[in-house]
């Protein structure tokens, strides 16, 4: 990874969803990594590489509220930005 530039990092177990905001977030000039689990993220994850997390709250395994946590523990300071599917009611 080129620590030099800023990484958008997007978890999200849904492959759409994923390459979706890749797609966004390309096309305003950013940098940006999809990848499908918390442990996939944790894996790879360099505390030295700028970047923000767009993270997915409901993910089979670990949810990305876990994964904030576990970024906590270890003292990591990285933006996150929560996403999550709606779910819809029909209206009465």
């Amino acid at each position: 990874m080129n620590r030099g530039l800023p990484i958008v990092f997007i978890v999200d177990d849904d492959e759409a969803v994923r390459n979706s905001l890749r797609l966004l977030v390309k096309s305003v000039g950013l940098t940006a990594t999809a990848l499908a689990s918390a442990q996939e993220f944790l894996a790879s994850y360099d505390p030295l590489q700028p970047g923000c997390l767009v993270l997915d709250v409901r993910m089979p395994g670990m949810s990305g509220l876990e994964l904030q946590q576990r970024l906590n523990l270890r003292g990591a300071v990285i933006p996150v930005i929560f996403i999550t599917g709606m779910v819809m009611f029909p209206w009465p």
